[in-house]
Parts: C-alpha cells; sequence; structure tokens
C-alpha cells in the first residue's frame, strides 16, 4: 500500500466538490492511489492527458509512472488486438479476391451472328443477366471487405497517434521534473 504524501493529501482534499449548503456534508472519501491510477488507465478516452485538467490529484496521478506504464500496457495490447483485427480482414479480402476472378469474371461471349430461335435469346440473355448480377454481388463484397479494412487501419492510426503525443508530453513533463 503506498503512503500518502501530505502534498498529494492536500491536492485530493482540494479537487473535492464543496459542500452544498442544503445537505449536510457528505464524508470524505478518498480511493487508494493505486485504484485511482487503475480507474483512470482504464479510461477509454483517446488521450489520458485530457484527464490532467480536472484537478490536480488527477494531474499528479497522470503523472505518475505507474498509470504510464499501465496506459502504455494497455494501448499496447489493444494496438495489437486492432492490428490482429485487420489483418484477418485482410487475409479474408484476399481469400475473396483469389475467389472472385474464378466466380464472376469469365469469357463473355461473343453476340451470336447466326439467327437463332426468340426462346434460346431469351435464355442467352438471363444468363448473361445471371452472371452479371454475381459480378454485382462479388464487386459489392469486396468494396465491403475494403471499407472494413480502411476503418481498421484508421483505428490504429488514431491509436498510435494519441500514444504518440502521450508519450511526447509524458517525456516533456519527466524531463522538467527532474531537472
Amino acid at each position: 500500500m503506498a503512503i500518502i504524501t501530505r502534498k498529494r493529501r492536500r491536492m485530493m482534499l482540494e479537487s473535492a466538490p464543496p459542500p452544498s449548503p442544503s445537505l449536510s456534508p457528505p464524508p470524505t472519501v478518498l480511493l487508494p492511489e493505486e485504484l485511482m491510477i487503475e480507474i483512470l488507465s482504464r479510461v477509454t478516452e483517446c488521450n489520458p492527458l485530457q484527464l490532467r485538467c480536472v484537478c490536480k490529484w488527477w494531474k499528479s496521478l497522470v503523472s505518475d509512472p505507474q498509470f504510464v506504464k499501465s496506459h502504455l500496457h494497455r494501448s499496447i495490447t489493444e494496438i495489437n488486438d486492432l492490428a490482429s483485427k485487420a489483418l484477418d480482414d485482410m487475409n479474408a479480402f484476399e481469400s475473396q479476391l483469389n475467389y472472385a476472378p474464378a466466380a464472376a469474371v469469365g469469357p463473355v461471349p461473343e453476340p451470336a451472328v447466326v439467327v437463332v430461335d426468340e426462346e434460346e435469346e431469351a435464355q442467352q440473355q438471363r444468363s448473361l443477366m445471371n452472371e452479371l448480377d454475381n459480378m454485382l454481388v462479388v464487386v459489392q463484397s469486396l468494396k465491403e471487405s475494403l471499407e472494413t479494412i480502411k476503418v481498421d487501419v484508421q483505428e490504429i492510426s488514431d491509436k498510435m497517434k494519441c500514444l504518440q503525443s502521450f508519450l511526447q508530453i509524458y517525456l516533456k513533463t519527466a524531463s522538467s521534473s527532474s531537472s
């Protein structure tokens, strides 16, 4: 169990909301620092540095090496999970692409110069329409897969940018406090 310094205790008390005049003052409940760090590290906000703006105590917690370690671990795990999902989506797209040409793209029959009866011509038109419908389904499926991959990559990119800015600010703060 960590010992709370006087400075941290004062910051915690300063960050507590003022008691409402109409109600009896609530008892001051202080959560252990480790628990608060765990809670803050689980916040899904893109940039945890925004948490520093809440109060002085939170600012000190977000700068705590334990918070940084926990946040980095969660972020890297999340990015790895997203990358794994993107890779799965890419593999699914690749298998669709390998299947698509064989199923949908074939030699287009040349129009017959010989006059055929109307029923045979109608059958050929239906067959051609079915092939075109199948091609359209395959193209639509490929388009949806590409859109999914695009979303995956954008999410990874956003998480990486957020993590980069977090690390830059943390390192800047850490180096200025050690000087």
